[in-house]
């Protein structure tokens, strides 16, 4: 299905079974199509690939005698969620789909783990599989399982991703970049869905997803190990259009980040380890 064809059939969509049959379809789409590869951390810095059940998906370093368990993405809960959340309003475009995936990752993987348990969690997996239901269970969902729900749900809705392994403000971190337009055309959008931007109003907050757009330019510098700090004004911008009197008085409160692109020039840029 192309990005046309799955925004109507998601409009459409009248009843939670008609739902629940649609993404069972699409997502038997995305499986058929898949292959099985290994991939994520310490594997690929990036890869554009839906994360099917037959791909083998690092989301953590290795353990100290043998390495992580493929994380398998076998929930349909955070589509379903997701599409009601779409459906709520008349329309979708890729900048009103930020905050949706970011609150609806957020929702099903809060996380108020240090670490311990998320480790405990992948020790504990079975027959060296762990499903994302369990890391919902737990609690324990950092920015690798989170980056890769987001990039499924991309993927899903029919819209070109990648996931992208690096780091954030010197620390190990895992985002994504999502192709509006399609791979190798502008813009290039960075989304944190571990992190989201805030308009602020006296003691009320309105919190949105994290977004940047990048040019080719930009793309390529990081690529090449350059760490890009993150100028938010144009997001800023873009949101105030996008909800207009809404946003009105309210002030633009988040700082600026620094990211870098992929494992070895993450690990020149490091202090501390990944969230």
């Amino acid at each position: 299905m192309t990005k046309a064809e799955i925004n109507k059939r998601i409009f459409e969509l009248q009843t939670d079974a008609e739902i629940m049959s649609f993404i069972q379809e699409r997502l038997n789409e995305l499986e058929t199509n898949s292959v099985e590869k290994t991939v994520g951390q310490n594997y690929t810095d990036s890869f554009p690939d839906y994360i099917s059940q037959k791909m083998h998906y690092k989301a953590a370093e290795r353990f100290s005698d043998s390495e992580c368990p493929d994380l398998i993405y076998d929930d349909i809960t955070p589509y379903f969620n997701l599409i009601k959340e779409i459906k709520k309003g008349k329309w979708y475009n890729e900048v009103t789909l930020f905050s949706s995936i970011f609150y609806t990752v957020y929702e099903y993987l809060p996380s108020d783990d240090i670490g311990i348990g998320r480790y405990l969690t992948y020790r504990s997996a079975e027959n060296n599989r762990l499903s994302i239901k369990t890391i919902h269970e737990n609690g324990v969902g950092f920015c690798s399982e989170k980056a890769g729900l987001s990039h499924n749900m991309f993927k899903f809705l029919g819209i070109d991703s990648q996931l992208v392994v690096g780091a954030r403000d010197k620390e190990y971190h895992a985002y994504n970049f999502v192709y509006p337009n399609g791979y190798n055309n502008e813009p290039i959008v960075l989304f944190d869905p571990s992190f989201f931007v805030n308009f602020i109003k006296d003691n009320h907050k309105i919190s949105l997803g994290f977004f940047k757009a990048f040019n080719n330019q930009e793309y390529e510098l990081l690529k090449n190990g350059e760490p890009i700090s993150i100028d938010l004004t144009r997001t800023e911008k873009l949101y105030r259009q996008l909800y207009g009197q809404t946003l009105d008085n309210y002030e633009f409160a988040s700082p600026n980040s620094t990211y870098v692109y992929g494992l070895e020039n993450a690990k020149k840029n490091v202090d501390s380890p990944s969230r």
